[in-house]
């Protein structure tokens, strides 16, 4: 917690580039200002809201023991279910800012590395529905959790895998939700590295949840292959788009 507070301090220090301030690249001004600073209030932000809403009732009636096993492992008490979900979903602004990226780069497929109890996916999977979403995540508790979201007819394009499944084709958008295990991460980093996307993209949660986190995110950008990396605190940008000069920001969002 130490580590976060004053890499927090050092962020907001730091940040810039809000409204593509200092931004000389035609795509990466149109990026930051048209994408990832859009205001829109889109329609699906509304069932996002509403999945929310539904995961947290459920998390509060739900006598399934994997749910038990789910808090015990974050060591957190059942009758907080906002810290558990807070723990595992991404910050809202968050999935919807990479739910605009998804719009914006219309990838091939998406994968998701990591937990989730489905309030991240229901908005990634209604970004485009044409588009694959694999859950990429070797815990039986949590795919238990989320197997009804598989279930409806909206979320169809989401498939739940494991690692031992995981197609050989490295996928062209890739989440790594792993903010509390550097090992996991590394782990996902290196397999997204190993074989790059051409135009890829990279989003890493959790980079300043720890010095371990923080080392990783800058390794990873002072890897060639990652032309421009966008460090939004909460969340790391790493894009393998070809032709590109090679930057990285620190962006206030």
């Amino acid at each position: 917690m130490k580590f976060r507070t004053i890499s927090r301090l050092i962020y907001l220090r730091r940040a810039r580039h809000r409204g593509g301030h200092g931004i000389h690249s035609p795509f990466l001004f149109r990026l930051i200002t048209a994408v990832i600073e859009d205001k829109q209030q889109y329609p699906e932000y509304q069932r996002h809201k509403d999945k929310r809403i539904q995961t947290l009732r459920m998390l509060t009636t739900c006598t399934d023991p994997s749910l038990s096993i789910i808090y015990n492992r974050f060591n957190i008490n059942s009758s907080k279910p906002k810290k558990l979900l807070k723990k595992t979903e991404f910050p809202a602004r968050f999935t919807k800012l990479i739910f605009r990226l998804i719009r914006e780069f219309k990838p091939a497929s998406v994968f998701h590395y990591g937990p989730s109890l489905g309030v991240n996916l229901s908005l990634i999977a209604l970004a485009t529905r044409d588009i694959p979403v694999s859950l990429i995540c070797n815990d039986p508790e949590y795919n238990l959790l989320t197997e009804n979201l598989r279930k409806d007819p909206q979320y169809s394009n989401i498939v739940s895998i494991n690692e031992s499944q995981e197609p050989s084709i490295p996928a062209p958008f890739t989440i790594i939700n792993y903010p509390h295990d550097p090992q996991n991460s590394r782990k996902m980093i290196q397999k997204c590295i190993a074989q790059p996307c051409s135009d890829g993209i990279l989003i890493i949660r959790g980079i300043h949840e720890s010095k371990e986190m923080y080392n990783l995110w800058k390794e990873l950008i002072a890897n060639i292959i990652v032309r421009v990396s966008i460090d939004q605190f909460e969340i790391g940008i790493a894009m393998f788009r070809k032709g590109l000069q090679k930057e990285d920001f620190i962006h206030r969002f």
